[in-house]
């Protein structure tokens, strides 16, 4: 009797399974936007997309089969204090809550002529990360660069720091949950790709502090725990195709749409009154690329992938003077060569 298959250690989520199964471009960093960018797969946060310590059970009977996985808490959940005027004396120390857990049900059904396959994952990460760029500092309108002293929720600490702020990393925590629905049909030489996935984050009910761990080794000096002022709400859907001529060249057409709420205050998000990350957005991508395999182990591929962007979504991509925050626009040809070993 076959019992499923049971692993332990640093893995990657269901989510981040479901996604390079049905991403029509299989996670290609230069042609797929779910690939290079990990919030998807995360189910909200980048580093979320591979779990630590972590148990993942698989297990298929006939053409259904379902996944388990669960995250036990781990690491330092440093030094909090809800006080306006907290020091390192009267911070209380907090136990870590970072567990998460996932479920996956899929199945196949078909055969030679046509194959059509599903599934539906679900994931809760709690006290997930979002780790900030130190020149770009944290969201916050009150403190709009990162601090050189130890801080939570966007409050410096007026006595002696909890930890050294030398190498340490500024974040933002938050409750995550996820939910997708994939599905992929194979007619050979064809093979069609949908995919939907909706993402709903809350500040954490249990806080992290000031000195908490973060993947890497490293650790926080600063801590933002009430960042969203409402709930952030994400919504991903892609679709492609994928087309193989005489099972050496891949041609593929891969198209992908994320769009966002308003989630801080002020709620006013336009040109005239500015964007910020925390505004309404839209972002869409398609990308058309050609994967000629020479060999079984080296491959050459030429393509282009186009983007653009509105809104909140807009802040980090780099755009002409005097070009609006919602009008943003950018093309990526690439060409390149690989070797499998």
């Amino acid at each position: 009797m076959h019992f499923g298959t049971l692993t332990f250690g640093r893995q990657r989520s269901l989510g981040t399974d479901a996604m390079l199964l049905y991403d029509p471009a299989g996670g290609a960093y230069a042609f797929s936007y779910i690939g290079y960018n990990g919030t998807m797969a995360g189910g909200g946060d980048t580093e979320d997309s591979r779990w630590d310590d972590a148990l993942k059970y698989r297990i298929s009977y006939g053409p259904v089969h379902f996944g388990a996985m669960y995250k036990f808490a781990d690491g330092s959940a440093g030094c909090y204090s809800a006080s306006a005027t907290w020091t390192a004396a009267n911070c209380t120390p907090e136990a870590a809550h970072n567990n998460a857990w996932g479920f996956d049900l899929g199945g196949d059904v078909g055969g030679n002529r046509g194959k059509f396959s599903a599934d539906a994952v679900f994931q809760h990460y709690n006290q997930a990360i979002s780790v900030l760029n130190p020149l770009l500092g944290p969201q916050s309108a009150t403190q709009p660069y990162q601090s050189t002293t130890d801080s939570i929720d966007t409050i410096p600490i007026t006595g002696a720091n909890v930890i050294d702020t030398t190498n340490t990393v500024y974040g933002i925590v938050t409750d995550n949950n996820g939910i997708i629905v994939a599905a992929k049909y194979t007619w050979d030489p064809f093979k069609f790709f949908a995919g939907y996935e909706y993402i709903w984050q809350n500040n954490p009910r249990n806080p992290l502090g000031v000195g908490a761990s973060d993947q890497g080794g490293y650790f926080m000096s600063g801590v933002e725990d009430n960042n969203l002022d409402s709930e952030k709400l994400v919504q991903i859907w892609w679709t492609g195709a994928k087309y193989t001529y005489r099972n050496k060249t891949d041609f593929t057409f891969a198209w992908y749409q994320q769009r966002q709420n308003d989630f801080r205050l002020p709620p006013a998000c336009s040109p005239s009154a500015g964007f910020r990350s925390a505004c309404a957005g839209a972002l869409n991508e398609g990308s058309l690329y050609a994967d000629h395999h020479f060999t079984k182990r080296f491959d050459g591929f030429a393509g282009i992938a186009y983007s653009w962007v509105a809104g909140g979504l807009a802040i980090a991509i780099p755009h002409k003077p005097g070009v609006p925050y919602n009008s943003n626009n950018n093309c990526a040809p690439t060409v390149g060569a690989r070797f499998a070993f």
